[in-house]
C-alpha cells in the first residue's frame, strides 16, 4: 500500500466524512480543543510550575493530584485532533508543522512516562517547602517546553499548509 492510498483510507474512517458533509462539526471541534487544550496546558503549568519549584507552600502530592485533569484534556485533544486529520488527512500530513507536533506530543508522552516511572512516588512525599530533585526539576522543564511547543506548531499549522487533497 502506497502512502497516498493510506492517507486517502484515512479520510473514510470515522468521523472524517461525517465532520466532511457538516457545516459546524469542524467548528465545534475547533472549541473542543481549544478547551482540550487550556486544561492540558493549565493542569501541566501548575504541576511543573511546583516540580520547578515555585508553589513551594503546596505540598507535592497535593499538586500531582491535579494530573487527571491533563489526562482529561489531552484525550480532548486527542479525539479532536483525530476528528481534523480525518476530515482531511492529506492536508495534515502534508504538512512539515503537523508532522513536528506530532513528534513533540510523542516526546512529551514518553517524558511523562519517564517521570511517572522513575520519580513519581518519590516526589509524592515531598511535603511543604520541601525542593524536587534536579532529574525532577529537568523532567518538569522539558514538560513546558513541549507542550508550549505543540501549543506554537499548532498555531503555526495553517502557516504551512501545502496539500489540500
Amino acid at each position: 500500500m502506497s502512502e497516498q492510498e493510506i492517507i486517502t483510507w484515512f479520510g473514510t474512517l470515522w468521523p472524517g466524512p461525517m465532520v466532511k458533509a457538516s457545516h459546524w462539526m469542524f467548528s465545534f471541534g475547533e472549541t473542543l480543543h481549544f478547551v482540550g487544550l487550556c486544561v492540558l496546558l493549565g493542569a501541566m503549568l501548575f504541576v511543573d510550575l511546583r516540580l520547578l519549584g515555585f508553589f513551594k507552600s503546596i505540598p507535592v502530592k497535593s499538586v500531582l493530584a491535579v494530573l487527571p485533569w491533563g489526562i482529561v484534556g489531552f484525550a480532548i485533544n486527542a479525539a479532536t485532533g483525530w476528528l481534523f486529520f480525518t476530515s482531511n488527512p492529506g492536508l495534515y500530513w502534508g504538512n512539515s508543522a503537523f508532522r513536528i507536533k506530532l513528534l513533540l506530543i510523542m516526546i512529551a508522552g514518553i517524558n511523562a512516562l519517564i517521570f511517572t516511572v522513575v520519580e513519581h512516588r518519590q516526589v509524592a512525599l515531598i511535603g511543604p517547602g520541601e525542593d524536587t530533585p534536579t532529574f525532577t526539576k529537568t523532567t518538569a522543564a522539558l514538560s513546558l517546553i513541549l507542550w508550549f511547543g505543540v501549543l506554537l506548531i499548532g498555531r503555526m499549522l495553517p502557516l504551512f499548509t501545502i496539500s489540500v487533497n
